[in-house]
């Protein structure tokens, strides 16, 4: 058996992400202190001399650490404690020179600061870090006072790269739908090494990195590579002992390794050691349904054989490969990779989150039965990769190069731009490598979205070649990826829109095909177009989604336009888009992961959309996690192995009309629904989803109970509605998927039971970038206002079910066109294929935007009141439809 070698440049983390506060902690000879209380915090500019250890903080806050000073999102309104300061922030707290310090090294690590942070101890500058999602450290060894206290002070700033003289002007992100929240919102330590150690200087890495170099034969094939770092004056040699533990401490594997480093000039002295391992009958790392974890120990041992410096990091012993035909495969195992996306922010505390919080999130990924997660845009803690490894997801990391590839001051990428990307890079990369969950390095997401909107040009291919070139020396085992939004087929391009694909190993397609334009049946057309342009590259669907609102809701997601940009986003609508998206990826195997955007609502600088502000709502949960959406068990359903039987629209409970149909999410083959006692029959569970169309509710509460069987165990579900009417009683609101009460307390309900013509908003509600939207244009003529909102036009018809019997159908209109006359738009309405109306809007309300009320008694005998629209000059149009039974 036979084990190849690789050269690797890659480093693990060592952050004391959650060490508790207390005294020195001793890890062999590396001690650690939590730096988390008894900050002092000022937010905004402060005079030079700031950084002094005299500088007097009497009036500064007191803080602790995660903090951050931005709060935003959640809300119908803005928080009450909305804050959105961009600027600086200034930290500042004391701790004591170590006892018996001697020649030992005391590092300052931060897990990670927003955006740019400059670092004092003692007011000695000790570095300047760009980018707010990686760990960095620095030595504060040469400005430490002999003994007594030290005075460390942190100014952070997130001001907007667009700013010119910015500090952030060449920091990636340059943009991106989500804030960029200020501050040191991840833990902070102190690091006390011998001179003589494991790296400390790698780009925010421990210094050692594992990985399974072949996997046969019942037995595993392990390199860990260590770098070294001499800080004294002598060069140094000794052994590591290397050694792989299980679960419960035992040793695996180990071996003890000769190594030599020069000694320290105007930097420590460095080198590597690479030490093969053969691991007997390995316990695999394999997903989901079993994710065991080794840990790697390395112990630095000089030439007297003293232990000098020790770091561990996990590891999981699994091997990935990813088919351009056949998906994903973990261990020899195809795995259909189906699963969510997660933002790391929280309400209230912005990413000043904890590890309890990201335990919630996981909980939540886990319940849902996602197998895959992409952790979206930026490098996340250390915590939620360990809490990924620890629950068996496949995910994919990635930097924060979002929009642009350029500075907003270039329209070329600078050199500055590019050092940075590929700096933020390394460090995703050395910080988190160790993690067997990741599959895959991101290294952009719709980076040319500016160009594609006509903002600038696109010239990301040099840019991204580079990055991928740098995971590929980084980290040869695992594949590059990146996400698209736009100029993916060549004969598509704009002029300055080049396409992004086929650059990277792999590849993601953010669609939202039914969302952002197209109809939601585009999708599977869209990604077999894809798959036989590139067909040697893997797809994915790193984003597709809804917005969805837990307090608007819609009788018919087919019945109107959606406001994408705007409101409302109604719940029954993202269930809808989510169901069909769902249904095209699942019968295409060759798409090798797909995403849903996202997992959580989070929070957002500019819309105004569905019924939150500063939100982005495409959620399967909301911000605060309290509540899962109806989606979110649509997948649970598809996904989960849990007993899982949930009646959709619960929050739908003020129904408007007497004829539903009633849905429920299902892992079962079949279900029952009852109404109010009485048996409603059996409906099979198809792809999730059992149905049970055109139920008569009773006036007043319905009880609707579900019930099935899964694993031999019965189980169910109940909701109550309410219908304010009575039987055969109609208020529609034509050509909106929107409900409205009427001024009359009459509640109107979203367009249904339509077929053919088109439907318009009358005035269409969008994101706005500085308050809210404006007010609508009222239609003239009338108070209420609830049947004069949206249109439907065309040549189109509504089949109503009705008890049979004698009605009043009134119906509404307006002329929406202030440049129609009189005589463009004539159309004869048929009520159960009799003529029962010509009409004339403009002639006969008068005006444009003016309401017209016409009433027609129709005799129904079939059980279905049929209206037809018929166009004789222009397209037939109606705002509003009642029936009213006599």
């Amino acid at each position: 058996m036979s084990f190849p070698s690789h050269t690797r440049r890659a480093a693990l983390l060592a952050m004391c992400s959650l060490c508790v506060p207390g005294a020195f902690v001793p890890l062999a000879a590396r001690e650690v202190v939590p730096l988390g209380s008894d900050w002092s915090f000022h937010l905004g500019d402060l005079p030079a001399g700031a950084e002094s250890a005299d500088f007097d903080v009497s009036a500064w806050d007191k803080v602790s650490l995660p903090h951050n000073w931005n709060r935003m999102g959640g809300t119908a309104k803005r928080r009450e404690d909305y804050q959105n300061v961009k600027g600086s922030g200034w930290y500042r707290r004391g701790f004591p020179t170590p006892d018996k310090l001697g020649n030992r090294r005391v590092w300052v690590q931060f897990d990670a600061a927003s955006v740019v942070a400059d670092v004092w101890v003692n007011g000695v500058h000790l570095g300047r870090h760009a980018g707010a999602f990686a760990g960095f450290r620095f030595d504060a060894t040469p400005a430490l006072r002999p003994s007594g206290e030290n005075v460390l002070v942190v100014r952070v700033d997130n001001s907007s790269p667009r700013e010119k003289g910015s500090p952030t002007a060449d920091v990636i992100p340059m943009n991106g739908d989500w804030p960029m929240y200020g501050g040191l919102y991840r833990p902070a330590s102190l690091i006390v090494t011998a001179p003589l150690r494991i790296a400390m200087e790698d780009f925010g890495g421990p210094g050692i990195y594992a990985s399974t170099t072949a996997l046969e034969n019942g037995k595993a094939g392990l390199r860990v590579l260590t770098r070294l770092e001499n800080g004294t004056k002598k060069a140094a040699a000794g052994k590591l002992q290397i050694r792989v533990l299980d679960r419960d401490g035992r040793v695996a594997a180990a071996s003890f390794v000769p190594y030599r480093t020069a000694a320290a000039g105007e930097r420590a002295g460095r080198s590597e050691v690479a030490s093969e391992l053969v691991l007997a009958s390995p316990h695999l790392w394999d997903g989901l349904r079993d994710p065991y974890l080794y840990r790697v120990n390395v112990r630095l041992l000089d030439h007297a054989g003293r232990v000098v410096d020790e770091v561990e990091q996990p590891l999981g012993i699994r091997t990935m490969r990813i088919d351009p035909q056949s998906g994903f495969w973990l261990n020899g195992r195809h795995i259909a990779l189906h699963g969510v996306s997660r933002h790391q922010d929280r309400p209230g505390k912005g990413w000043a989150i904890t590890p309890d919080d990201i335990a919630q999130d996981t909980a939540m990924i886990r319940e849902i039965g996602a197998n895959t997660v992409r952790l979206a845009h930026y490098q996340h803690a250390n915590e939620t990769y360990r809490q990924m490894d620890e629950a068996g997801m496949v995910v994919w990391a990635e930097i924060p190069l979002v929009d642009r590839s350029a500075s907003w001051y270039s329209e070329t990428t600078t050199e500055a731009f590019a050092a940075n990307a590929e700096q933020q890079l390394r460090e995703l990369i050395r910080q988190e490598y160790n993690h067997p969950s990741i599959a895959v390095w991101s290294i952009a997401n719709e980076v040319n979205l500016e160009a594609a909107k006509g903002r600038g040009a696109s010239n990301a291919r040099p840019l991204l070649e580079r990055l991928q070139a740098v995971v590929h020396a980084e980290d040869p085992l695992r594949p590059a990826t990146l996400a698209d939004c736009c100029g993916t087929i060549a004969e598509e391009n704009k002029p300055g829109l080049d396409s992004v694909a086929g650059i990277t190993d792999v590849i993601g397609y953010n669609r939202y095909h039914g969302w952002y334009g197209n109809t939601v049946d585009f999708l599977g057309r869209d990604l077999d177009r894809l798959h036989g342009r590139f067909a040697h590259q893997p797809i994915s669907i790193s984003e597709y989604g809804a917005g969805g609102a837990l307090t608007q809701h819609t009788d018919d997601p087919l019945g109107g336009p959606i406001a994408a940009f705007g409101r409302p986003h109604p719940e029954e609508f993202q269930s809808h888009l989510l169901e069909d998206s769902w249904k095209q990826i699942a019968a295409r195997p060759y798409v090798w992961a797909s995403w849903v955007w996202n997992m959580f609502d989070f929070s957002n600088e500019l819309r105004l959309e569905g019924d939150l502000t500063d939100t982005n709502d495409k959620g399967l949960v909301t911000f605060d996690r309290k509540t899962r959406k109806d989606a979110f068990y649509f997948y649970k359903a598809n996904w989960s192995q849990e007993p899982t039987l949930y009646l959709a629209e619960r929050r739908h409970s003020s129904r408007p009309y007497p004829v539903v149909e009633v849905k429920a999410y299902a892992n079962t083959e079949t279900a029952q629904l009852s109404l109010n006692g009485r048996s409603l029959g059996e409906a099979r569970c198809e792809v999730g989803i059992c149905r049970w169309p055109e139920v008569t509710l009773d006036p007043g509460e319905n009880r609707l109970e579900a019930t099935g069987m899964r694993d031999g165990k019965r189980i169910s579900d109940a909701i109550t509605w309410t219908f304010e009417g009575r039987p055969g009683l109609y208020h529609i609101r034509a050509g909106t998927l929107e409900e409205q009460r009427a001024p009359d307390g009459v509640l109107w309900g979203s367009d249904v039971f339509s077929k053919g013509g088109e439907a318009h908003f009358r005035d269409r509600p969008s994101m706005s970038r500085g308050g809210e939207p404006g007010p609508v244009r009222p239609v003239l003529g009338t108070r209420n206002q609830a049947p004069y909102g949206s249109w439907r036009e065309g040549d189109f018809r509504y089949a109503i079910p009705v008890p049979n019997g004698r009605y009043t159908v009134r119906m509404h209109f307006f002329e929406p066109d202030e440049k129609a006359g009189v005589g463009t738009r004539q159309f004869q309405v048929l009520a159960e294929g009799r003529e029962a109306a010509r009409i004339d809007v403009r002639r006969e309300a008068k005006a444009a935007r003016t309401a017209l009320t016409r009433e027609i008694a129709v005799n129904v005998a079939d059980g279905t009141l049929d209206l037809v629209f018929q166009p004789i000059n222009g397209p037939a149009i109606v705002s509003g439809i009642e029936v009213i039974p006599k």
